[in-house]
């Protein structure tokens, strides 16, 4: 699913509940009671890059579907503060916007945030934020890579628990091993080695193509991320793959011209499970975020897609 521009003013969902995949710990992050959406926070600024998105198709590609905003009321259950950006709590925003959920459809959602640019703060930053974030950037592999990895928790089957891994733990990584980060969030799983080696080849394959993109765009994006799930629940995922298979060889025996009547079927009918996946990503985070005409390529955020792309080829 891609952003889309819209300005539909959303009324609260009568259940809104914590969400609780979030791998960066994103403040105040809600969803909806069937989990397809995900409400989410924000300034102004956020809200109308996404409104603009319709205007880049390519890149909107590569967003969370948007659906609107919601204003939030005093019933809205409130989320712990969040511990990932060391900043003290702020008032809670009052607008929020509706964006599709990444994690929906997988049964148990391996998530990695990797956070973009080796400049993590946007020209109306205030000194004292520049200053914190650049000694984040210089002791972390922000400003050699230009990414670090924000946030992640991975499906160990053990105790029916995650393991999650905080903002400490992708700062301890070097240039020299940041490769091992990528590594335990695909490999110490419950998934096969050879399952990993894929969905690593998939991501690799996905970045490249969003670096492509943004080689063509001229926009700025301070703090982004891209936002990684793959399935973690093996039955799901060996089903996940067969689907892919079987539909792969559908449409291989497909006349030439002939349409395949499932593809567009009841795509909007609400009773229907949501379709099995193996893996997905989306650019996130845009609270920071403008189209710059004239500016050329967004070599900050560049710098780290294309290191992206080097780590998940090196496991693939």
């Amino acid at each position: 699913m891609s952003a889309e521009a819209g300005t539909s003013q959303f009324i609260a969902p009568p259940l809104i509940k914590r969400f609780s995949h979030a791998a960066a710990g994103h403040d105040g992050v809600l969803r909806d009671e069937s989990g397809a959406l995900l409400i989410k926070p924000c300034l102004p600024k956020e809200v109308a890059f996404y409104q603009s998105a319709a205007s880049h198709p390519e890149f909107a590609k590569w967003m969370p579907t948007f659906m609107g905003t919601l204003q939030l009321n005093s019933q809205t259950p409130a989320a712990p503060p969040s511990e990932s950006s060391g900043a003290p709590a702020k008032k809670p925003l009052e607008i929020s916007i509706v964006l599709s959920n990444l994690t929906y459809g997988f049964v148990k959602p391996c998530v990695m945030d990797v956070k973009l640019g080796a400049q993590l703060w946007d020209d109306e930053a205030p000194l004292e934020k520049r200053a914190r974030l650049d000694e984040v950037a210089d002791k972390t592999t922000s400003r050699p890579l230009g990414m670090r990895i924000a946030g992640m928790k991975v499906w160990k089957g053990e105790n029916k628990e995650y393991q999650v891994y905080d903002k400490n733990y992708g700062r301890q990584f070097t240039v020299d091993n940041a490769v091992d980060g990528f590594r335990e969030y695909l490999f110490s799983g419950k998934i096969s080695e050879e399952q990993s080696k894929l969905i690593a080849k998939r991501f690799a394959d996905k970045v490249a193509e969003i670096q492509t993109i943004l080689e063509n765009q001229e926009s700025r994006m301070y703090s982004a991320s891209l936002l990684f799930v793959y399935e973690g629940d093996v039955d799901a995922l060996d089903q996940a793959l067969l689907i892919e298979k079987e539909k792969h060889a559908s449409k291989g025996t497909l006349a030439e011209g002939e349409e395949d009547e499932d593809e567009d079927e009841d795509e909007d009918d609400e009773t229907k499970p949501p379709p099995k996946k193996v893996e997905d990503l989306k650019i996130i985070d845009f609270a920071h975020a403008d189209w710059t005409p004239g500016q050329g390529p967004d070599l900050n955020s560049l710098h780290g897609v294309k290191s992206v792309v080097s780590l998940f080829s090196q496991l693939s």
